[in-house]
């Protein structure tokens, strides 16, 4: 199958860019895009991803505002249609590669709507590709690069629309590709890693942060994968790596949710800078089909037809217990969310994606955490 993109000289394999070299249904390829206001209105998590293996595309908006969280879930059939970011109405728009995107979720049923423009004057930062072998049994592959800026646009939840400035509020987001465990469906028949852990206990960072005149991310994993204790101070000329991370975290009653804190990073170029943390509220990305999330509890990349749709609203205003919409109290098992944080370093303000996640027990390579509770 022939489609845009082979008319550009860019292949690396013996096909078009129909196909990938390998047969993974794990085998993914898309962004992940946040943002975040200064006033802590909203808190946005979004994706468009690709699924060539298994011949689906797949998206979702999670949005905060309120102390509710407003989830829409959508997935179609990649072909014939795969050079268009979209299902339904959600797309990306890549506007310049590296510099700008526009995100744009329009009317649907479940009532809330966005069209927000983000662009960067940084460098991305490319993380180090990363390879998981167990027993010489390849069980994840993937290379991911980072982007920071501001974001325009508005944001709309019911009759509530919320502006974005673009001088103040932020994006943040990474596109990522690759073979990823716990994507593509469940793995039903290979036989279970034994010993490996992907998660073990202690706090995990991954941190990506918009300031005025430089961006930065970084990443700390108990686990000890390749690229943690790694990032970057991002420039617009350059990228300085980040040596050092130190952090003094608060946390919510539960001790599970960032409350605040201060986080210290030192660069390769010897600059040291403190950041003190306050928290905006955080997004459950179950409701993006993360951890099985989807209402089947297959997770994200399984086909559901030629086009398929769901979403609900949660009140999570407390730091642990989730509310539904028929007023059902529940916790996930697992300990995963994603902040947005203001940030303050040297008198200035800016905003942050703090994904901090408290992991208390070790988990196996093949396990698939938290489906909601039914």
């Amino acid at each position: 199958m022939l489609i845009g993109m082979d008319e550009y000289p860019y292949h690396q394999i013996t096909s078009t860019f129909a196909g990938v070299a390998g047969m993974d249904p794990a085998w993914n390829d898309g962004h992940y895009i946040c943002l975040s206001d200064m006033a802590g209105q909203i808190g946005l998590a979004s994706t468009v991803r690709l699924y060539q293996n298994n011949d689906v595309l797949d998206g979702f908006v999670c949005l905060r505002h309120a102390g509710r969280q407003h989830n829409i879930r959508l997935s179609r059939r990649l072909r014939p249609h795969m050079d268009e970011l979209a299902v339904g109405p959600l797309r990306l728009e890549i506007l310049e590669p590296m510099r700008a995107v526009r995100l744009v979720l329009e009317d649907n049923e479940h009532g809330i709507t966005a069209d927000v423009t983000c662009r960067t004057a940084t460098l991305p930062y490319e993380d180090p590709a990363e390879f998981t072998r167990i027993d010489g049994r390849l069980i994840s592959e993937r290379i991911t690069y980072e982007v920071t800026g501001k974001c325009e646009g508005w944001v709309q939840v019911g009759d509530r629309r919320i502006e974005l400035n673009g001088v103040t509020d932020s994006f943040f987001r990474n596109h990522s590709w690759g073979y990823q465990a716990g994507r593509g469906g469940p793995r039903l028949y290979a036989a279970p890693t034994v010993g490996a852990k992907r998660r073990v206990p202690g706090v995990r960072q991954w941190v990506l942060f918009d300031m005025p005149g430089h961006g930065g991310f970084y990443f700390v994993d108990p686990s000890g994968r390749q690229a943690s204790g790694k990032g970057a101070i991002m420039l617009p000329d350059r990228s300085v790596p980040v040596v050092d991370v130190q952090h003094d975290l608060h946390f919510y009653e539960g001790g599970r949710r960032l409350r605040s804190g201060t986080v210290r990073l030192t660069d390769a170029d010897g600059v040291r800078r403190e950041y003190t943390i306050e928290d905006l509220g955080w997004v459950y990305t179950q409701g993006g089909g993360y951890f099985g999330g989807f209402d089947d509890g297959l997770g994200q990349g399984v086909y559901r037809g030629d086009y398929h749709v769901e979403g609900e609203v949660w009140d999570v205003s407390h730091p642990t217990r989730i509310i539904d919409s028929d007023g059902r109290s529940f916790e996930f098992d697992h300990a995963w969310a994603e902040n947005f944080t203001r940030l303050t370093c040297d008198g200035q303000r800016g905003l942050a994606h703090y994904e901090c996640v408290v992991i208390t027990e070790a988990q196996e390579w093949t396990a698939n955490p938290g489906r909601r509770p039914s």
